[in-house]
């Protein structure tokens, strides 16, 4: 019989209440603020290449004020294209996911905005060129990112509504262009899914065109990740932490999450992903060694890792205790619990020290 983990940490598996998987299902499309290109009929400028890579990259190794500024170099420059907003709200996403930023109502007003100026801006390159690639790409992120902030604000409609337009522009991107790979990552998110949506919810799926099909979307996730530009790195992503996970199949898990914590160092959430993956194998020195290296490289103090530090330490406590090392797991136990990050790393901890005492 499998060991069931402590903490499963792979996205949107653990079992939520129905509200919860609606917007599950209007987020389906796991569309990043990197995952962005231009078609090889719409090549870029050599400064705003630049500066998206830029961005790219300093967002990715978790540098956010460094990305931050890059964005906001983009839309001085570029005023009028929807890049330089689309890419900033992604980085205000990213620094909420790992707790670097408070969600307050001033954070949320700014990610409205930049949502609202992305969609206007595509919305006005669709319109004068229905065959607009570029234009129907960062429309599609554009819609993906107001579904994200709809579902804070409960509206649970407007976040399936524009998570089920985002793939069909998608899907009309790639039509004219078949070599636009990186729209791929987000209609094989889809896909794999959609597949996958609980038995009770394929009614309403069906009413909202929700379908989907897993092992297309694996092929189009493959697709992505080897040859897309700026999805590259997201589509391996989910195809690691979410794809083998739920395949069971830790080795090839292990060896993109690997691979991806190799070329961004800075971001601890792909070291994460590699504890939980380990300790599923049961590898509980690997584990060890994992965010020994990470933790030891980097300041574990740092409000941009809180989240995935947090995570880090209760996979190296929970190894620690499979290997009989009672003080150094509670420990790290202790130190994670001190986070109070509210999250679920936070909560096992708790339980794992208080399962410890009764003992």
């Amino acid at each position: 019989m499998r060991e069931k983990s402590i903490l499963d940490t792979t996205r949107f598996k653990s079992v939520l209440p129905d509200k919860r998987i609606v917007v599950f299902l209007g987020l389906i499309l796991c569309l990043q603020p990197l995952q962005s290109t231009q078609a090889q009929s719409h090549t870029p400028s050599a400064e705003l290449e630049a500066l998206i890579s830029m961005t790219i990259n300093d967002t990715y190794n978790y540098k956010f004020g460094d990305a931050l500024k890059a964005a906001d170099q983009i839309i001085a420059a570029y005023p009028k294209e929807p890049e330089g907003y689309l890419y900033k709200c992604g980085v205000y996403w990213k620094m909420l996911e790992e707790g670097s930023v408070g969600s307050t109502d001033s954070t949320k007003h700014e990610i409205k905005r930049l949502v609202d100026k992305a969609c206007r801006l595509s919305a006005v390159k669709v319109d004068a060129n229905p065959n607009d690639v570029k234009g129907l790409f960062y429309y599609a992120g554009s819609l993906v990112y107001r579904a994200r902030y709809e579902a804070t604000k409960s509206n649970w409609l407007s976040v399936m509504t524009d998570g089920v337009k985002s793939k069909k522009l998608l899907e009309k991107a790639i039509e004219i262009d078949p070599h636009f790979y990186d729209a791929y990552s987000g209609i094989g998110a889809f896909n794999y899914y959609a597949a996958r949506i609980p038995w009770y919810l394929k009614p309403l799926a069906l009413v909202l065109g929700i379908s989907g099909n897993e092992e297309e979307g694996i092929a189009q996730l493959k697709k992505a990740a080897q040859f897309g530009k700026y999805a590259k790195a997201e589509a391996a992503n989910f195809l690691a932490s979410v794809v083998y996970m739920n395949k069971e199949d830790y080795p090839d898990a292990t060896k993109l999450m690997s691979e991806l914590h190799q070329q961004y160092p800075g971001n601890l959430d792909f070291v994460r992903n590699l504890c939980s993956a380990y300790y599923k194998m049961r590898d509980y020195t690997e584990v060890i060694h994992c965010a020994d290296s990470a933790l030891t490289e980097y300041d574990a103090a740092k409000s941009c890792h809180r989240s995935s530090v947090g995570y880090i330490r209760f996979y190296r406590g929970a190894s620690y205790e499979r290997l009989n090392e009672k003080d150094k797991a509670i420990a790290d136990f202790e130190m994670v619990v001190k986070l109070n990050g509210g999250d679920r790393a936070c909560k096992a901890a708790q339980a794992a020290l208080d399962r410890m005492k009764r003992q």
